[in-house]
């Protein structure tokens, strides 16, 4: 995916680190370190983020290899979300691999362009990386605890309050014959 197709973001201003002392000494290499705090969440994304605010800690070593500036470490967070089941609050600690290669764009073809992330300004921008790393460690349906009962599905009662919690289903082509049933046992209450 090309650089310039990701929308801007915090992340983007502040995980971009200036690699021009790199350009062109195949085999020279840095080390870097940053922590910066997660943006707001993002809205239809992923059921477990980074709670605004908290640290995403990034440690990276940034190649230079023929083709451009390869970015390989780790990035580390604490993750927030709800249940899957049950809709109670779920956190998990991550810590995720990074690893990527920012093709200087004269060695990138034209019709590769589209899937291949490019060094552009000097910068690599490992903001989309990040995100991206932490999204794929984040549990997709997260579980308070593996035999979370969820709630009700006919009322959204909390199932671990009652184990007992049912309703009587009736068939919807049965349901105007229901009301006869109930005016006959007020009738015997009566």
């Amino acid at each position: 995916m090309s650089s310039d197709a990701t929308p801007s973001s915090s992340l983007d201003t502040s995980l971009k680190f200036d690699a021009i002392d790199l350009v062109g000494r195949t085999g020279s290499h840095r080390s870097v370190e940053r922590t910066v705090p997660a943006p707001g969440r993002e809205a239809g994304g992923v059921a477990m983020q980074v709670p605004e605010g908290q640290d995403i800690a990034v440690e990276a070593e940034l190649e230079s290899v023929v083709e451009g500036i390869y970015v390989h470490g780790t990035v580390t967070a604490h993750l927030e979300g709800e249940c899957s089941r049950c809709l109670d609050p779920v956190d998990q600690d991550v810590s995720a691999r990074l690893d990527e290669l920012f093709m200087y764009p004269e060695k990138v073809k034209a019709e590769d362009r589209e899937d291949s992330v490019l060094f552009e300004d000097d910068y690599v921008n490992v903001g989309p990386l990040v995100r991206d790393a932490l999204a794929m460690e984040a549990d997709e349906r997260p579980l308070c605890r593996e035999d979370c009962p969820g709630l009700c599905s006919q009322c959204g009662f909390r199932m671990e309050d009652d184990p007992d919690h049912a309703h009587d289903i009736i068939d919807p082509r049965f349901a105007a014959l229901q009301g006869l049933l109930d005016d006959e046992t007020k009738n015997e209450e009566a």
